[in-house]
């Protein structure tokens, strides 16, 4: 999966000023956490509760060469997804560092859900969630 890619850099960016300015670790990390808890609601009718805790464990394990400590986060496969897990480490981050740690780790989330259902589908499942982060309204489906 691809760090530093331009899309999740695009995200990091919406992490750290969805606040509304100069944000804190503390504040990139809640907003981290608000952009997974739309992921959850607007995937679990889909692919259930367990499909994306497969896909957000599977993100953050890929990640974690680049954010070792992502680790702590990413639970058993046993237990339910703990958010508050990912926003405690994100929350001892530098700013920076968090916003990107999200940024690629919602990235990397995308792409596999991409490879699993395919682009168009990723896309009209997921427009609400990246409308929600950018601040625009979601793009009208135009694939029907």
């Amino acid at each position: 999966m691809s760090v530093d890619s331009p899309k999740a850099q695009e995200i990091a960016a919406a992490l750290a000023v969805r606040s509304g300015g100069p944000a804190t670790a503390a504040q990139v990390a809640d907003s981290t956490v608000a952009v997974w808890r739309d992921v959850y609601a607007a995937l679990t009718s889909v692919i259930g509760v367990r499909g994306v805790d497969a896909l957000y464990r599977r993100s953050l394990f890929l990640q974690r060469a680049a954010y070792p400590w992502l680790a702590d986060a990413s639970g058993s496969p046993d237990t339910a997804t703990d958010l508050a897990a990912l926003k405690a480490a994100l929350a001892q981050q530098d700013s920076a560092v968090a916003a990107a740690a999200g940024g690629d780790t919602l990235q990397t989330f995308h792409e596999l859900l991409t490879t699993l259902v395919g682009a168009a589908l990723t896309v009209r499942l997921l427009r609400t969630v990246w409308a929600s982060l950018f601040g625009g309204t979601p793009a009208k489906d135009t694939s029907t």
